[in-house]
């Protein structure tokens, strides 16, 4: 093939790479365009009733329809046109729809459907706190929504605020609800966020319990400064005052404000040390060389079938690193709180051997507050932290073997995860 023919068949492919780009452009317009007729065919649709049921409102509260004489009756008054258009935005876009005028009604006549100055459906003002909640910060609904609303959307930061002002009032309520009286287990943990230019963060005590089917819930969520005995201590009796009188076991971490709380608050209830804190904070205390190889031993420890044999590995640990008395002591003066677990149903262990039926929770929250950045008041800050919890508490997973939660709060008595059978 000659250079000339060479230099030929390269244009006409180049010609036609051009013309297949060419095409796919065309191609992609068209179905940008059908999809915007759709849209446009929808909303002229929904303008049209909406049009249709205003002009129906009138004529019912009329009692006639256009052109029909009331003979000698008594008029409920007359058509006196439209008001100026007003701009509607829904779920789907945004429609202008004109308002019928009565007059000589003596202002009894308004509309079921569209309320005065109504110009947002109520199904958009549930969506705002949505994705408030979600991640879209108050000052860029505008801009987010206005390719689906349409420009001049009257959604400011302030209507979004006053939506999350429920939150408050919701909360409030939730607070005072009644609670059961027992719960075999609760969770307690606390959540630091930044609010406001206060140098110190705002403390979040959170406490999540199972009830006797086995399912957890969210029982409160109290705003402190810091977690200390006295905060804590208002949580649980805040918990008291709300009905309940028994906690079979308290999990939690190394928190010394919490566990003094509860010896005051709920002195029968038994205490369990998060394993995975604890786990950390002996590894902490041992150079790095022996990590790996102390991390398996503890690993054992957790992985016992009886307290015997926990009891026995936790020896041999503290033997085995006695060359570090920190770690050791980390380790030996926690064991009692550590293997309480021992004395409920085997089913349950790996939900009460860690706070992570917590703290899972938690990170869903620290990642929205983070994108926040910064919340400016106290009770927005409250709000979206509750209702997080909330959105969260419909994942949370029922307990193993739920009917077992029944015997733990009848007082059935557990020994290495196996019911004790007592004698008739």
């Amino acid at each position: 093939m000659s250079d000339y023919q060479k230099e030929q068949e390269a244009a006409r492919r180049r010609q036609e790479r051009r013309e297949k780009r060419a095409e796919r452009r065309r191609r992609r317009v068209m179905k940008q365009d059908a999809a915007s007729l759709l849209d446009k065919v929808a909303l002229a649709g929904a303008q049209e009733k909406i049009q249709d049921a205003l002009d129906a409102e009138r004529d019912e509260f009329l009692e006639r329809e256009l052109y029909v004489r009331a003979g000698k009756a008594k008029l409920r008054g007359y058509r006196n046109g439209y008001a100026k258009p007003r701009q509607v935005h829904l779920s789907g876009g945004s429609v202008e729809v004109e308002v019928p005028r009565v007059s000589e009604d003596g202002g009894d006549f308004r509309s079921g459907l569209l309320a005065p100055y109504q110009r947002t459906s109520p199904k958009v003002l549930e969506t705002l706190p949505q994705l408030y909640l979600y991640g879209i910060s108050t000052g860029d609904f505008e801009a987010a929504l206005e390719c689906l609303l349409g420009v001049g959307a009257a959604l400011s930061p302030a209507t979004a605020s006053r939506l999350k002002a429920k939150w408050a009032e919701e909360y409030e309520a939730w607070q005072k609800r009644t609670l059961s009286s027992h719960y075999a287990y609760i969770w307690a943990d606390g959540i630091y966020i930044k609010v406001g230019r206060n140098k110190e963060k705002l403390a979040l005590l959170v406490v999540m319990g199972a009830d006797v089917d086995g399912r957890k819930q969210l029982l409160t969520l109290i705003a402190g400064q810091r977690e200390s005995t006295e905060q804590w201590l208002e949580v649980l009796r805040h918990l008291r005052k709300r009905g309940v009188k028994w906690i079979g076991l308290a999990v939690a971490d190394g928190i010394p404000g919490f566990w003094a709380a509860l010896a005051k608050a709920f002195p029968a209830s038994k205490r369990q040390r998060c394993w995975v804190h604890m786990m950390r904070n002996v590894l902490d205390k041992l150079p790095r060389s022996k990590q790996a190889q102390a991390r398996k031993a503890l690993q054992r420890i957790y992985n016992a079938e009886t307290r015997s044999e926990a009891t026995a590995r936790i020896g041999r640990f503290a033997e085995s690193y006695k060359a570090y008395p920190p770690a050791v002591a980390c380790l030996v003066e926690n064991q009692h709180d550590l293997l309480s677990y021992f004395d409920f149903p085997k089913e349950h262990w790996r939900h009460i051997k860690t706070t992570n039926p917590i703290e899972s929770p938690f990170s869903a929250v620290k990642s929205r507050v983070k994108r926040a950045k910064r919340m400016m008041q106290h009770w927005s800050a409250l709000g979206l932290v509750f209702k997080l919890m909330q959105d969260q508490q419909t994942r949370w997973h029922r307990l193993n073997a739920p009917e077992l939660v029944a015997a733990v709060v009848a007082g059935a008595k557990y020994r290495n995860g196996l019911q004790v059978k007592t004698a008739a």
